[in-house]
């Protein structure tokens, strides 16, 4: 969701390819001017220019009112990086800014909402929020704070009104008309091709050879970023003989379509990065690089700095701002199944436990029956 203290008239729905276009070099120029790589900087974007457009558009319309876009679409479909990349573009128009990410997990967490409120109110005073410790006092300084700002918020993965009222509690929002939609939807055959060519071949051209099994991947990918992206990163230096197993292997699951390409790509990992991943993905996800490298060394994990390298190469995790991991939900919970399907019924035959609940009964049975050696065990667990 995208929120401004603006309003204004919708833009037509239907744009020319002429301004589709012209919007893409105003983007590609903006880039080269901050010393940006577009491919690098834009390869989640290959097909968005339209979108980048649309919002950047309702961006501009100015009013006295509050005004909200809602970004919708299926998970992987590339909300979060189209409104980030808008974000970066335009914050600087703004009194105030603030991205936060990720609001529905957050919440699930104890405390989970006070910390996204202090955020939120740090960003808004740009100072160190006061530390309070009631939701309903920071909602209201929260309010407060955004009367008197012209202010442009992205509230990423919000799961009901309920959150957006606790986090907020501004009443323009409450009482303003239903929000603008805008729906992400499948790239274009094109797109598609474009985002494949520049993971599997590291540029926009197709490889010589390379025609079918290009166009197979393609299909099958069903114009899902995320897949095109996972996928085309797996096969990159890989010989036609690769990929036409590859492609094979895909058609032979059971599941959908993205889940057999992300469990298709946890595969082809070697054992070391199995076990890297599996640590990333249950505990380590949102925390700084260099303390979860401390601890993973301490787990006698075996290169571990390479590890992160290849499957940062793999587009399965990626450090993100303020040098913290980060996953992508649909592979983070694909290998937390994986880790789950080691022994679904009992938690304590799996190789890692991350919920609350399920380490506390496990070494609550652990220590019923007189065992005080938990060395088979890599459990995390918060204290509060």
């Amino acid at each position: 969701m995208v929120s401004r203290a603006t309003t204004g008239q919708t833009t037509s729905a239907q744009k020319s390819k002429q301004e589709v276009k012209f919007i893409e070099e105003i983007i590609e120029d903006i880039y080269h001017r901050l010393g940006g790589t577009v491919s690098s900087s834009l390869s989640l974007l290959v097909g968005r220019e339209y979108s980048i457009y649309f919002i950047t558009s309702w961006l501009k319309d100015v009013s006295d009112t509050v005004d909200i876009l809602t970004i919708t679409g299926m998970s992987g479909i590339g909300k979060t990086s189209v409104a980030n990349h808008v974000f970066e573009l335009h914050r600087h128009e703004f009194d105030a800014s603030c991205f936060i990410e990720k609001i529905s997990s957050a919440c699930a967490q104890f405390n989970g909402m006070l910390g996204l409120q202090k955020q939120l109110l740090g960003n808004i005073r740009k100072t160190s929020p006061v530390q309070l410790d009631r939701i309903s006092e920071n909602t209201s300084r929260i309010e407060n704070a955004l009367s008197r700002k012209r202010a442009f918020l992205v509230l990423d993965d919000i799961d009901n009104v309920d959150q957006l009222n606790e986090l907020l509690g501004n009443k323009e929002i409450l009482v303003s008309p239903l929000p603008m939609e805008h729906k992400l939807k499948s790239l274009s055959y094109n797109a598609s091709r474009k985002l494949l060519f520049h993971h599997a071949f590291k540029c926009e051209e197709l490889k010589d050879g390379y025609e079918q099994v290009s166009d197979n991947v393609v299909k099958y990918c069903e114009g899902h970023p995320l897949a095109l992206k996972v996928v085309g990163s797996s096969l990159h230096n890989k010989d036609v003989a690769y990929w036409e197993e590859c492609i094979d292997k895909l058609n032979q699951g059971p599941f959908s379509h993205i889940n057999n390409i992300l469990k298709m790509s946890f595969e082809s990992l070697d054992c070391e990065d199995k076990e890297l991943i599996k640590h990333v993905a249950c505990f380590f996800v949102g925390m700084d690089r260099d303390i979860a490298e401390t601890i993973l060394k301490a787990c006698k994990l075996k290169h571990t700095r390479s590890g992160i390298s290849n499957l940062n190469d793999r587009c399965l995790l990626n450090i993100g701002e303020g040098n913290k991991f980060m996953m992508h939900s649909l592979i983070q919970e694909m290998v937390k199944d994986v880790v789950h399907q080691e022994s679904p019924e009992k938690p304590e035959k799996r190789s890692r436990l991350w919920r609350h609940t399920e380490s506390y009964k496990v070494l609550k049975k652990m220590i019923v029956r007189g065992h005080t050696c938990f060395s088979s065990y890599l459990v995390v667990m918060k204290v509060f």
